[in-house]
């Protein structure tokens, strides 16, 4: 038996969750209990009651004491299961149910000698039954049901071989013959409820490996499609990026019937800056203007992005001519006030050129329309010297004003100059 309970160290060579889910199995089984204790106890009443012996009074207390024993470990169990590693709860359901056992067994042995035979047979009966029961449903810790079938039916396969009846004799065997049976069933069971347990966790690890992959990828899709969307050399927006915001707002400002303005930037006398001070200056030289810009906004929905070389773009959603304007003259202030040197430059300092066009979109309307005005101010104010805003006039209708002809295509702007 020493033996037996050394082996319920082999809960230390499984996972913390395989060992608790095998001792759950071990204490929740209440309800069985209580059925097994009544039934013993029922018959030894009968037992009591039909012949007086004192065997049958001792067998219900037996059955009582123990039946109480593993319900108040059951309970206790599920209050405070975090209380003792599962080895220690293993070792105190192992003496309950070793001592229910031992007095089942015992029980039997002493009641086979009774003279009431049929009472006998129904007593060992239901012994063997509750025995073959218990096996199976504590086959998730074997040291314990191998116990258990043991302390159950060795004492009453002695009895018979010791009463010298060639009948019980023969009982003995078949006894026997039982245990082999019971010890190789819950030798099975136990081995297939730990292969079951083992794939139900390989499972559930590599669902929480998928889990835990996929989430990583979320994160590197979610970073590619921001390198993507974002010039290399100044971190802004690139053109790619651009292109599906402006066309995201204009959708939005069509719905909305908000204002949308577009600011065309370009870095002044570039070329000749490259020429002068080289292309790692001229790269730098566009990362701080970009950076000026990027500075100058401040709401979610605005974005500024390179369009190409030397040139950026800037999308104010929901404001107007107006509002445009003093952000334009706020970014050329930004970068005036960088005072990036730039000799090849009148203003000895680089500046920035911005065509600015705004418009509320209508059904006649297009986004190429509105890029076209603000590329027009833009070689509007380059024309004009440079280092200044140029704003391309309100369209006005092509036809006169009605509820209808206001879905008229609008005509071309003429740029109107501000002063930088």
């Amino acid at each position: 038996m020493l033996r037996l309970t050394d082996r319920l160290r082999e809960l230390d060579d499984v996972s913390p969750e395989i060992a608790r889910k095998l001792v759950d199995t071990l204490f929740r089984q209440t309800r069985i209990v209580i059925i097994s204790m009544s039934g013993f106890m029922m018959l030894g009443a009968v037992g009591l009651i039909g012949t007086g012996s004192i065997w049958y009074l001792g067998g219900m207390i037996v059955a009582a004491i123990t039946g109480a024993w593993r319900i108040w470990q059951a309970r206790r169990y599920e209050i405070s299961r975090q209380t003792a590693s599962p080895v220690t709860w293993a070792k105190r359901g192992l003496v309950s149910t070793w001592a229910a056992a031992a007095g089942w067994g015992a029980w039997s042995a002493v009641i086979l000698f009774e003279p009431e035979r049929n009472l006998v047979i129904v007593v060992l009966a239901v012994q063997t039954a509750c025995m073959m029961g218990g096996a199976v449903r504590n086959c998730a810790l074997r040291a314990i049901a191998v116990g258990q079938i043991l302390l159950t039916q060795t004492p009453l396969a002695i009895a018979c071989l010791l009463s010298g009846d060639p009948y019980l004799g023969l009982l003995a065997v078949f006894v026997v013959m039982n245990i082999i049976a019971a010890l190789a069933l819950s030798k099975f069971l136990h081995k297939q409820t730990k292969q079951l347990l083992l794939q139900d966790e390989e499972k559930t690890e590599l669902v929480n490996s998928l889990e835990i992959a996929k989430q990583e990828l979320e994160v590197i899709n979610t970073h590619l499609e921001t390198l993507a969307a974002t010039d290399a050399l100044t971190d802004v927006a690139n053109r790619r990026a651009f292109d599906l915001a402006f066309a995201r707002e204009w959708r939005r400002a069509c719905r909305d019937m908000t204002p949308l303005s577009l600011l065309m930037l370009d870095v002044d006398h570039f070329k000749a800056f490259n020429d002068c001070y080289g292309h790692q200056a001229g790269d730098a030289c566009l990362r701080d203007v970009a950076a000026a810009i990027a500075a100058c906004l401040h709401r979610p929905g605005d974005m500024v992005a390179r369009f190409g070389g030397e040139e950026f773009v800037v999308i104010l959603q929901g404001i107007d001519a107006t509002g445009a304007t003093k952000m334009a003259s706020d970014i050329l202030g930004a970068v005036a006030a960088r005072q990036i040197p730039h000799d090849a430059s009148s203003f000895r300092h680089v500046t920035i050129s911005i065509g600015l066009a705004s418009v509320s979109p209508d059904q006649q309307s297009t986004m190429e329309q509105l890029t076209a005005r603000a590329d027009t101010a833009l070689y509007a104010a380059k024309r004009a010297g440079r280092n200044c805003l140029r704003i391309a006039a309100t369209p006005t209708p092509s036809c006169p004003e009605t509820p209808k002809d206001r879905r008229c295509r609008t005509v071309s702007p003429v740029a109107a100059v501000v002063p930088g």
